[in-house]
C-alpha cells in the first residue's frame, strides 16, 4: 500500500508513472473503419479488473479506460475488490456511482482473502462478467480508445477459436491483456487456481488453450499498449506475509504449467473455482457466483 512506501520509494513510484503517462513515446494507428460499421455486430464485452491494494493505480487507469470505451454498446467494466485495505470501497463508492448506475460498471467487494492470488482473483472477475468476450485489463493498465470496438472485430474477422494476447517489446507490462470468447474461458475451467500466488497464469491459460484447438494471435497495436510500471517487490507485495522476488513465484508456475500440461491436465480447478462470497454494487448480504 502507498502508506508502507518510504519516501525514496514514493518519489521513484511518481517518477515512474511520469515517465509513463508523459514521457513513454508510443506509434498510434488509426483503426481500421471497418470496426464503427453499424452492420457488424457488436459482441458483449466484459473488461475485467482486480485489485488488491493497489487503488493508486486504478485512480489513474480505471476511470480514463471507461471514458475511451463508453460509446461501445454492450459494454462493461468488472472491478473485483480483493479485500483492499487502502480506501478501494470508499472510492468506488464516490467515483464509480455514475458507472454503477447506468450498468457499465458491476463492482464486486470480497471481505475474505487475507493475501492476493492472481488466479483466484481473475476467476472472479471472469466468472462474474456478462459478456460473450472477455478481457483481462490489469489494474495498470490503460484500455485504450475504442478497445471494445477492436476487441469485437478482430474476434469477428478472426473466429471465436482465437485467444488474443495484446503485447509488444518493450512494453512488458500489458503481458497479462488477454482476450478470449466467455464460453472457452469456461470450458477451460479458468486461471490456474492451484498455481502460486502470481506469476505465468496467463501463458497457462494461453497453453491450454492452444491444446484444445484455440488459435493464438499477438496483436502490437500501441494505441492498447499503455501501462504504468510496477517493481518486482510492487508485483509480489500482497502475496505473502514475506514476499519473495516475483520472479521466483514466475520460474515455479512456469514448470508445474508444463508439468500439468504434459500430463494432460488441460481443464483447470475441476473441483471447483472463483467461489468466494462478493458484494455486488455496494449490496449488504453477499453470494456466491
Amino acid at each position: 500500500m502507498a502508506s508502507q512506501l518510504n519516501f525514496k520509494e514514493r518519489i521513484e513510484r511518481y517518477v515512474r508513472d511520469f515517465r509513463d503517462i508523459y514521457l513513454r513515446r508510443y506509434k498510434h494507428e488509426k483503426l481500421p473503419a471497418e470496426i464503427y460499421e453499424p452492420g457488424l455486430k457488436r459482441l458483449s464485452i466484459s473488461f475485467c479488473t482486480t485489485c488488491m491494494n493497489r487503488l493508486f493505480h486504478l485512480k489513474q487507469t480505471f476511470i480514463p479506460s471507461i471514458r475511451d470505451n463508453i460509446n461501445y454498446p454492450n459494454v462493461e467494466f468488472v472491478l473485483i475488490n480483493y479485500n483492499s485495505q487502502d480506501g478501494l470501497d470508499e472510492w468506488a463508492r464516490k467515483a464509480l456511482k455514475s458507472y454503477i448506475d447506468q450498468g457499465i460498471v458491476n463492482y464486486y467487494h470480497t471481505t475474505e482473502p487475507k493475501k492476493f492470488h492472481i488466479s483466484k482473483a481473475k476467476n472472479l472477475a471472469h466468472k462474474v462478467a456478462k459478456g460473450d468476450i472477455v478481457v483481462n485489463l490489469d489494474g495498470d493498465n490503460f484500455a485504450g480508445k475504442d478497445f471494445a470496438y477492436y476487441v469485437n472485430y478482430i474476434m469477428q474477422k478472426r473466429g471465436e477459436n482465437f485467444i488474443f494476447q495484446f503485447k509488444k517489446a518493450p512494453y512488458w507490462g500489458t503481458e497479462g491483456r488477454i482476450a478470449l470468447m466467455k464460453k472457452y474461458f469456461m470450458e477451460l475451467g479458468g486461471y490456474d487456481e492451484s498455481l502460486e500466488a502470481i506469476g505465468h497464469e496467463d501463458h497457462d491459460l494461453m497453453d491450454r488453450g492452444k491444446v484444445i484447438g484455440m488459435k493464438y494471435e499477438n496483436i502490437q497495436i500501441e494505441n492498447f499498449l499503455h501501462y504504468l510500471s510496477n517493481t518486482t517487490k510492487e508485483k509480489s507485495q500482497n502475496c505473502d506475509e514475506n514476499p519473495e522476488n516475483y520472479y521466483n513465484y514466475e520460474s515455479r508456475n512456469r514448470i508445474k504449467s508444463q508439468e500439468n500440461i504434459a500430463a494432460g491436465k488441460i481443464k483447470a480447478n475441476p473441483n471447483g473455482w472463483g467461489e468466494v462470497p462478493l458484494y455486488k454494487n455496494f449490496a449488504t448480504e453477499a453470494r456466491i457466483y
